[in-house]
């Protein structure tokens, strides 16, 4: 029976019964009849409702279609309650409208080759769209991403990706909001749809780029950990990563000047070591070999714009240490190695030193995956290379955080 009822929604819909139509109010009374209680105790508020529809309110017509849809309080009545949904959406009810949308979303994914169910709801979700709703913008792109997959046009999906961007506040590293985490999470997953059908690396770089936005919230979120791994994932795939811009030639200079107090030796407290490490193959200053190195201009290592100890203040102020395991007095220390690529965007990174505490393990990548792009390392010859750092994250007490690296040749 209820494929039946899913198959006539549309001829339903279309037919525009006496709720969308000027009529008296004895004819809506008498459709207003048809309506069966199934839970007594709800008896006053139905009545409410249908006095509400009787009047031409289009909350009511919502509300009590919604009644129709569910089931809950009446006998489930899918005719009388997508009319209602239908009419109040004329009325430019924006719960009307994205409910509308939402159930023709249903409809559609029980059997997508029907596109009328696709056109309906899209139609419905557009205008709350245009009207302001933020829930109707996600609901729209997950239609679209469904859709486009379904039928294998990478443009639906683009199409959906954009939309979400759309989103209030989306931009913003939220702390608050886990709606705004949510979509952002969305057009991270969404984008990865798209590279997987089209293989846009444009797209993988849109993934990268919001999934970094939202792994930078303090918030505990649901499933961060799953972000994490798609992050992870996106950052061992041998494509160009770098989202960032490239720092002005005079953040570069500045960069490379020491920092007072370091003593240029980085990582002192946790670990890592001497970033770059002289000639390739040899001492310091020496070719492979022992003989004297030939003049010329040295390797430029890697460099966190700002400088290192830039860096380990990053990590410091970005690292979570929840109040749980502060109690519990749970201290770790994580080193994570990851590689500067030849753009300067960190990539391949793993943990290399692990805490007994999984979430710290977690926590230390998410961290050093959050950080922006670096400046790349160049050979002598003024070349871009890879080079390898690592970072170490420390949880409670033992304290900062240290780091290391050298070329790549």
């Amino acid at each position: 029976m209820r494929k039946f009822i899913i198959s006539v929604v549309i001829s339903v819909v279309i037919s525009l019964p006496i709720f969308a139509q000027k009529v008296n109010s004895d004819s809506i009374k008498a459709e207003m009849d048809k309506i069966e209680l199934s839970n007594p105790a709800m008896q006053q508020l139905i009545d409410r409702y249908k006095k509400g529809v009787i009047k031409g309110d289009a909350e009511s017509m919502n509300l009590l279609g919604m009644e129709c849809m569910s089931g809950k309080n009446v006998k489930s009545n899918m005719e009388m309650g997508l009319n209602l949904l239908d009419a109040a959406a004329k009325q430019n009810n924006l719960d009307a409208q994205y409910n509308l949308g939402n159930y023709f979303f249903l409809f559609w994914l029980k059997k997508p080759d029907n596109d009328a169910f696709f056109s309906q709801g899209i139609k419905w979700l557009k205008k709350a769209v245009k009207a302001g709703d933020a829930r109707s913008i996600i609901m729209l792109a997950r239609f679209y991403n469904e859709y486009g997959k379904y039928k294998k046009e990478p443009s639906y999906i683009d199409g959906g990706i954009k939309l979400l961007e759309t989103y209030p506040k989306v931009s913003e590293v939220s702390q608050k909001d886990e709606a705004i985490l949510d979509v952002q999470a969305l057009i991270g997953s969404t984008s990865m749809e798209k590279w997987r059908l089209d293989n846009d690396t444009a797209a993988v770089l849109n993934a990268k780029k919001w999934y970094r936005i939202l792994l930078q919230s303090k918030l505990e979120f649901p499933n961060y950990s799953n972000y994490i791994d798609s992050l992870k994932e996106i950052l061992a795939m041998g494509i160009p990563m770098r989202i960032d811009p490239m720092p002005t030639p005079e953040e570069i200079e500045e960069s490379k000047k020491p920092a007072a107090g370091m003593g240029g030796f980085p990582g002192g407290f946790g670990g890592g070591g001497f970033p770059g490490g002289g000639a390739p193959g040899g001492a310091p200053g020496r070719a492979p070999g022992g003989a004297p190195a030939q003049q010329g201009p040295a390797p430029i290592q890697a460099t966190y714009l700002g400088g290192m100890q830039q860096m380990q203040q990053y990590i410091r102020n970005n690292t979570l240490y929840p109040e749980s395991l502060k109690a519990q007095k749970q201290n770790g220390r994580v080193t994570v190695s990851f590689t500067v690529d030849t753009d300067g965007a960190v990539i391949n990174p793993k943990v290399t030193n692990s805490a007994e505490v999984p979430f710290m393990n977690q926590e230390a990548l998410r961290v050093v995956m959050t950080m922006p792009d670096w400046i790349p390392a160049q050979d002598e010859n003024g070349k871009p290379v890879q080079a390898q750092h690592t970072a170490t994250v420390t949880f409670g007490n033992g304290g900062m955080g240290g780091f290391g690296g050298g070329f790549g040749f």
